[in-house]
């Protein structure tokens, strides 16, 4: 899934949590599963200058850059870290750690060949889903319009619907997030970058 669709999600399952640090602490761990690839591709588009095809088709999957992902997808140390969180009684360390569990129980059934192997240290196995969330020769274009639809519909219902300020202002910030992320994907699409 595209990172404010997991926000979107997020904020739905945790809409009722109310107060600045609940919201932030939701936000924090949807967004923290991908943080590292935008530090990738922020270092090689703006500092290295690679193009978009060299970014998506090699030097994300160079093993380093992998490995990183894959660390921050790790279904096993975000269980540990709810543990942790749980038994020192760190309600936001809990919900950044649920939360950003929640991203990678998204994420498993939605990569192909960009699969992140979810389960490290314990394996190195990645389950390549017959379904991508972006690859249109793996049903990405129905994936990404039921994607679209679902974090729209999320996203304005928690804007609506959601309890505590905090939550729906995230909420209208990741409508416009997911918005301004579609129009930057048309633009490199497009080749207008």
């Amino acid at each position: 899934m595209n990172t404010p669709a997991h926000v979107a999600a997020s904020l739905l399952v945790w809409r009722k949590e109310k107060g600045t640090m609940a919201a932030s602490a939701v936000v924090l761990g949807a967004l923290l599963p991908d943080l590292p690839m935008f530090g990738f591709y922020g270092y090689q588009k703006i500092v290295v200058g690679s193009s978009e095809r060299e970014i998506w088709s090699r030097l994300y999957f160079q093993d380093h850059w992998q490995l990183l992902f894959d660390v921050m997808n790790s279904i096993p140390l975000a269980l540990a870290c709810l543990a942790l969180f749980a038994w020192i009684k760190f309600p936001a360390g809990k919900l950044c750690a649920a939360s950003a569990l929640l991203h990678m129980l998204f994420d498993l059934p939605l990569h192909h060949d960009d699969a992140h192997r979810h389960f490290l240290p314990l394996t190195h196995w990645r389950f390549a889903s017959p379904v991508s969330y972006w690859d249109p020769r793996h049903f990405g274009l129905q994936a990404a319009l039921l994607e679209f639809l679902f974090a729209v519909a999320a996203a304005a219902f928690v804007c609506i619907k959601g309890p505590g300020k905090p939550i729906r202002i995230a909420a209208l910030a990741t409508l416009a997030m997911y918005l301004a992320g579609i129009a930057f994907a048309v633009m490199m699409w497009m080749g207008l970058e």
